[in-house]
């Protein structure tokens, strides 16, 4: 249940603070680490001479390969079901949500003579900058069920969120992948809070996720696995089924009415039906990144999956021995929280499993990346020695602030930074477990 007697948090704050995270972000990244800001693959380091007030600026600002598909969608948005071939019209929501910050930055800014293009990438930006603050709204309603937010020490969130690899990388770039952990945290606390919540509600805005990031549909397969595992099973839970599908089926319903539809992923990538091409005897893809059969998909996804831990290695170590260690004092509540979100991690990377294409650690990110982050979160929460935060504070700054991104053939580069992070993790779990052992016997 929600402590009401904590402060609760403004989104406006939240925005604030995620703003200056990334601008903070964006002058170390590509000004100062500037050497090493690589994306390897898609995504471009563009560099703009732009004038402000007669002052000459260079500006360098990523540009993803989708940008431009993208911004088709956006600038023809009120012709949308015309726009031939189009290969995000499964992303509508997504189209829409850029299209409405878009607008009103080109209201604002089309009588300064910003091209389209740049006015696109500010309206992403913004986008990304709304679902931060969403994010950690969710973070602070989670952590709040267990009374872990004291004081105003919630305003932290969108530091850690925006240092975080899918953000800090991406928040500036033409993608949908960041909602991934918005869907991650939506599926834990439908389950650890429904009796509090309006679950028709919260399908709904679920099933709304779905024409944004389809893996949402993954929400409502948590919520099933998760009440059979309770034993709390009914047919209630069916008519929640209306509040999912009703948006999708209404959209997919007009789509195949008024254009001619086809699922670019299914047919240009045959992700996820590269299956039943298998199983019909029909030649499948093996080349670059993709691995349709059986034994090649499992082989893939099994290597990314380490090459993942590799890039997560040193938090992913720091967060299982943090529980490990207090496991035993944790409340049956708190071991529902883990298992839920180790539950729903699992349910995630078996699903993408299956989609026969795997280009480096992305869709392995959006399950054990995001449970990692998710899990650093709430270590530091709920740490109770106020040095063994502060420690983990630094660990976790300069462990993500110099992280390469995962395409990066190497995987990762130990940077000077991510050396000392260790040894601040190292010391923050020792600080926290030693003073909490003397405070221990003290009281004894």
């Amino acid at each position: 249940m929600i402590n009401k007697n904590y402060i609760k948090p403004k989104l406006s704050t939240f925005l604030f603070v995620t703003f200056i995270s990334n601008l903070t972000i964006y002058l170390v990244q590509f000004y100062y680490f500037k050497e090493s800001a690589e994306y390897f693959l898609c995504t471009k380091l563009i560099n703009y001479d732009i004038s402000i007030f007669s002052r000459q600026l260079n500006l360098i600002y990523p540009e993803s390969c989708d940008l431009k598909v993208y911004a088709e969608g956006i600038t023809n948005f009120l012709y949308f079901y015309n726009i031939e071939e189009y290969v995000y019209l499964d992303r509508p929501l997504f189209i829409f949500y850029i299209f409405f910050f878009y607008t009103i930055l080109n209201f604002i800014f089309s009588a300064l003579s910003f091209s389209s293009l740049t006015i696109i990438k500010g309206s992403f930006f913004l986008g990304q900058l709304i679902l931060t603050g969403l994010v950690c709204i969710l973070l602070f309603r989670i952590l709040n069920i267990y009374k872990l937010v004291i004081g105003k020490e919630f305003y932290i969130l969108p530091v850690l969120v925006s240092l975080s690899p899918m953000f800090k990388w991406h928040i500036f770039e033409s993608t949908s992948m960041t909602f991934t952990f918005l869907i991650f945290l939506i599926g834990i606390y439908i389950c650890l809070d429904e009796v509090n919540l309006n679950l028709n509600t919260y399908f709904l805005a679920s099933g709304l996720l779905f024409l944004i990031h389809r893996s949402s549909l993954l929400i409502l397969v948590l919520f099933f696995v998760y009440k059979l595992y309770k034993k709390e099973f009914n047919k209630k839970i069916f008519y929640n089924l209306i509040f999912f599908f009703t948006p999708i089926f209404l959209y997919y319903i007009s789509i195949f009415l008024f254009s001619n539809y086809s699922d670019h992923q299914a047919q240009g990538y045959r992700q996820f039906i590269w299956i039943i091409d298998y199983l019909q005897g029909k030649e499948t893809m093996t080349n670059e990144y993709f691995c349709q059969s059986p034994q090649l998909a499992i082989n893939c996804y099994l290597k990314d999956l380490i090459n993942l831990f590799y890039y997560l290695a040193i938090p992913s170590i720091f967060s299982f021995s943090y529980i490990a260690l207090k496991f035993k004092k944790f409340s049956k509540e708190v071991k529902n929280l883990v298992f839920t979100a180790i539950l729903f991690t699992a349910i995630i990377n078996f699903f993408w499993l299956f989609i026969g294409w795997y280009p480096p650690i992305r869709f392995s990110y959006y399950g054990y990346g995001n449970l990692i982050i998710f899990l650093l979160i709430y270590i530091y929460f709920s740490m109770e020695v106020s040095s063994a935060r502060a420690l983990f504070l630094v660990a976790y700054f300069f462990y993500f602030i110099t992280l390469n991104h995962w395409n990066n053939p190497e995987i990762i580069i130990y940077t000077s930074l991510i050396r000392m992070a260790i040894l601040f993790f190292v010391s923050s779990l020792l600080m926290e477990f030693t003073s909490s052992r003397q405070k221990y016997i003290s009281s004894d």
